[in-house]
């Protein structure tokens, strides 16, 4: 992507500061966030991913329910999955890391 487009900063940038507005004025409005999804399509870990929430004051206030299919749903919960397995790689590095700094 870097190679192609540039840096994305002022993207993420953007996508932050619209966050930060939507719990500032307690918005309550629909945005893609990163959440917890346990239980989210049948998830079983507590692994965090993109999903539609209402964001306010509080930060994320609920999960926005979709339809899916039982194809997405199996594709949703095989991107948990992989995310899972990565996120657990981070944490169990994350000591023996930190005490080389």
């Amino acid at each position: 992507v870097i190679k192609r487009k540039g840096y994305t900063n002022f993207a993420i940038g953007l996508a932050v500061a619209r966050i930060a507005e939507a719990v500032l004025n307690d918005e309550r409005t629909f945005l893609p966030v990163s959440t917890c999804v346990r239980g989210y399509a049948g998830v079983k870990q507590d692994v965090y991913l993109s999903v539609p929430c209402c964001v306010g004051a509080t930060g994320v206030v609920r999960v926005i329910d979709l339809f899916l299919t039982e194809d997405e749903a199996d594709a949703f919960r095989a991107s948990a999955d992989a995310v899972w397995k990565c996120q657990g790689g981070c944490w169990r590095d994350w000591p023996s890391e930190a005490s080389k700094m």
